[in-house]
């Protein structure tokens, strides 16, 4: 497809010159003007130089508006006479041609006329914003010879040969390197643009265009994909399609571009393969196995992981829209399946509905399947029995409110049969050890005989399980450890804020992380409290874990617990505190640090006033708080004991 326009301009451009030489050689014998020879080709033609020699016939700036032709320099090199005029050869040095890239091949203009031998220098077609300077060498005669070319466009260069025939014409580019193609030449899908691609390309040109090529470089970086062109049915299909261990760096290098500050390296296998099926809509096919994948992120874990993984699915791609959609396909990591669906636009109207299940796996698949390095202190973790999952996640960037989350797990089979870390001596007792914001670290006994000061569950205030539920976990007394409703309003959330400013970990997610885990943000973390929340729903009753939270949790520099809270900030047991202090003590909760401001500055502010008298009418509606204690706390207003 590319020779069409390029020998539609190179022929033009000999055609006028012969027809101007011939005209001219037979006007100069019969004295006629020559500007009156030229009209007969364009009459508005205009002519800065004419000069003729033996042999040479030379035109300097001769423009042809009708044709859009300029001509900066042609040479006309002849032998014979000027009744019967040879022409041995044309030179163009210079100028343009506008007529744009046709689609036609131009053999009307040379028809029946021997077309002699050619060379071009610094000759530019334009179109539009597209424009190409091209120089090369023409071999002769108006079929079953060749044109060599060197392009330079404002889109790309290239070099190559072009081989007319007549019937059809083929093209062998043996280099090329561009940005994108020239968009009134070839369509170019919006995904594809935006790459530096260097290859070579081979086409035969008919009643149609097929070409076949292969990339081997994108971006600076080594590929080896394969592609093909076909325009039979009327409009371009393209088909590309390349084995994923030749674009080994490739890959890399985009993943670490969308992945940001991500270390990332793998060996890739299989195929990728993209068919554009229409002008809008490309199918996408995947079948990748990812060996020795080695990953470090802040966010992952502490430490660089290293995994297996694979992919497989088919699915299609609307340009105009960026719609995506994946039915069934499969992620493995080592040993574990999971399946998935994807339907998403991503466009300025972003949407994400993302499926992922597994309908049957076994706790031996998941132990074997999870990096050492995401275990953490769960490393030497076994498991045995069968589980299933099936979670829905539904995005919604434009109206955050109609994103959703739902989930089904089932792991009644799943059992453990070897854990690093024991859940059941914290039914009666045991310890842990915890850090506060001020780097203080303590460790706390979980019973009355090892530590003096530790509150049984029946001795904490009457409004505390209330207030503590209303701030941080309402349905603390009925879910199996997570809650869909508080992750769906924590993705709400953050989707509306635009960054993550609200978590959806249930009381007993905070326990198992105070309990076991440090203070990494990391997705290493939140496995493990997975793991550990499900322990501790499984071990624990729900009175045993309100316990040991209301006496560990970090609440200001070295103090633990709301016993001492109470007597920190109020100078008073936790029974002997109103039920405004209780609220206060709980709305520090998810920042002590950041709150202790209020201690330090001896005033809690009016908005902050107005967020605890929130809690409480809260809590009083859901009956979890007495109305005489919601109505004398609604009077009151938080008092901090005298600082010494």
């Amino acid at each position: 497809m590319i020779n069409r326009w390029l020998k539609a301009g190179i022929l033009a451009v000999i055609a006028v010159l012969v027809y101007l030489f011939i005209h001219f050689g037979i006007d100069a014998i019969a004295s006629k003007s020559v500007l009156s020879t030229l009209r007969h080709i364009d009459p508005s033609v205009s002519i800065g130089d004419i000069d003729i020699g033996s042999g040479v016939l030379l035109l300097e700036d001769t423009y042809f508006p009708e044709k859009e032709l300029f001509l900066r320099t042609a040479v006309i090199y002849w032998s014979g006479n000027l009744l019967d005029p040879v022409i041995d050869s044309i030179l163009v040095h210079g100028g343009y041609w506008r007529s744009g890239f046709s689609s036609g091949t131009g053999e009307e203009s040379g028809s029946g006329r021997k077309i002699p031998p050619g060379r071009f220098v610094n000759f530019e077609i334009v179109n539009g914003s597209d424009s190409g300077v091209i120089s090369g060498v023409f071999s002769g005669s108006s079929f079953g010879d060749s044109l060599k070319l060197q392009l330079e466009s404002s889109w790309g260069m290239g070099t190559g040969t072009v081989f007319f025939g007549s019937q059809s014409d083929s093209i062998h580019v043996s280099w090329f390197r561009c940005s994108r193609l020239p968009a009134s030449l070839v369509y170019t899908p919006e995904m594809l643009q935006g790459f530096v691609i260097e290859g070579c390309i081979s086409a035969f040109i008919g009643d149609h265009v097929e070409a076949e090529g292969v990339i081997t470089e994108v971006d600076g970086e080594s590929a080896e994909v394969y592609f093909e062109l076909d325009d039979s049915s009327g409009s371009p299909e393209v088909w590309l399609s390349t084995d994923l261990k030749n674009v080994r760096d490739v890959l890399i290098a985009q993943a670490g571009s969308l992945l940001g500050d991500v270390y990332i390296d793998f060996s890739p296998e299989g195929y990728f393969a993209l068919e554009f099926m229409d002008d809008n809509t490309v199918g996408v096919s995947v079948d990748a196995l990812l060996d020795s994948v080695r990953i470090y992120s802040p966010g992952l874990a502490d430490d660089t992981v290293n995994t297996a993984a694979a992919l497989r699915f088919d699915g299609t791609v609307c340009i105009s829209s960026w719609d995506v959609s994946i039915e069934s396909g499969t992620i493995m990591f080592g040993d574990m399946t999971v399946s998935f669906d994807l339907k998403g636009r991503f466009n300025e109207r972003p949407s994400l509905s993302l499926r992922l299940w597994n309908d049957s796996f076994s706790g031996e698949d998941i132990t074997s399947s999870v990096p050492s390095e995401l275990l953490g202190c769960l490393e030497g973790l076994q498991l045995s029995g069968e589980a299933s999952f099936d979670i829905l996640v539904s995005l919604d960037w434009e109206t955050p409110d109609s994103s959703d989350f739902q989930a089904r797990v089932d792991v009644s089979d799943l059992s453990v049969q070897a854990s690093p870390i024991s859940i059941g001596q914290l039914r009666n007792g045991g310890s842990c050890l915890m850090r506060d914001s001020w780097e203080g670290r303590r460790r706390i006994y979980l019973d009355t005989l090892n530590n003096p000061g530790f509150v049984l569950f029946d001795s904490l205030h009457p409004s505390f399980e209330g207030l503590l539920k209303c701030a941080e976990d309402a349905t603390f007394r009925t879910h199996g450890g997570f809650c869909e409703y508080h992750i769906r309003n924590s993705i709400r959330a953050n989707m509306e804020s635009g960054e993550f400013t609200r978590g959806g970990s249930t009381i007993t997610m905070q326990l198992a992380r105070n309990l076991f885990l440090g203070r990494e943000k990391t997705f290493a973390r939140k496995i493990q409290e997975v793991f550990l929340t499900w322990r501790l729903e499984a071990y624990l009753s729900k009175n045993r874990m309100l316990e040991i939270y209301a006496n560990i949790v970090e609440l200001g520099p070295d103090v633990f617990g709301f016993q001492e809270a109470a007597r920190y900030y109020f100078d008073r047991d936790l029974m002997d505190i109103s039920t405004r202090q209780v609220a206060y003590l709980v709305s520090i909760l998810p920042g002590p640090r950041l709150y202790y401001r209020y201690y330090r500055n001896n005033s809690v502010p009016d908005y902050w006033e107005n967020y605890l008298d929130r809690l409480i009418n809260i809590s009083e509606n859901r009956g979890w708080i007495d109305p005489d204690s919601a109505s004398r706390a609604r009077a009151e207003s938080i008092v901090f004991r005298p600082r010494i």
